[in-house]
């Protein structure tokens, strides 16, 4: 891609750079209006990351190539950041890159995201919301209808994946209101120049299961 012609991509890349220094500290950040922020970290061994890896790959339901429901009143989601076999800047979940996610309204939901990237300016976070694409190079302060926000998590500790560790948050929440939203990567740039994003559904009572879109 000829970034010269792509001012907005060039732009995002730049703001990805910027967080090179960031990376190299091992500390997990919290993206804000401002930039970025230290908070929590929670890394995790190899084996435990591999374990995260394998429910990533098998969980929910497939419909059709780029969906997946995840049927019950009490799931977990498990979304990778850059997983093996997948594209850079991406999200995994059922196998599938940057899959859309449906589960009915009223499910409790436990949200695992971990990052298996590598390399300075590697960290990614997640944020749903009903904020829909194109996105900025950076979010505001506040976004519409937050599902849930994981603080941006740093890239693996070390090039050789069997001997790294990994950080990992979880969070948990109810799907309460039906309506399209959004899983996004809010480190700046992400988003906007990689499209680090999916959708996530949350479909009413009334249906049997997530609408085809």
């Amino acid at each position: 891609m000829n970034l010269r012609s792509h001012p907005q991509a060039l732009l995002a890349l730049l703001a990805c750079f910027a967080t090179e220094a960031y990376a190299a500290i091992n500390t997990a950040t919290r993206v804000t209006a401002s930039g970025l922020a230290p908070a929590a970290d929670s890394r995790l061994s190899w084996m435990r990351g591999r374990a995260l890896l394998r429910h990533s790959e098998v969980a929910g339901v497939p419909q059709g190539r780029r969906t997946l429901v995840f049927r019950g009143k009490q799931v977990v989601i498990a979304l990778i950041a850059r997983a093996p076999r997948h594209p850079d800047m991406s999200f995994e979940a059922g196998g599938l890159t940057n899959p859309t996610l449906c589960v009915s309204q009223g499910t409790h939901v436990t949200l695992k995201v971990m990052n298996m990237d590598y390399g300075p300016g590697m960290a990614h976070g997640l944020v749903i919301t009903s904020a829909k694409p194109p996105y900025p190079v950076r979010f505001g302060r506040q976004l519409p209808h937050v599902l849930a926000d994981i603080p941006a998590l740093p890239p693996r500790s070390s090039a050789r994946p069997q001997t790294a560790r990994y950080a990992e948050k979880t969070v948990r929440f109810i799907a309460e209101r039906p309506g399209t939203y959004y899983y996004i990567c809010p480190v700046p740039g992400h988003a906007l120049a990689f499209r680090m994003y999916g959708r996530f559904v949350v479909y009413p009572t009334s249906l049997k299961t997530c609408p085809r879109s």
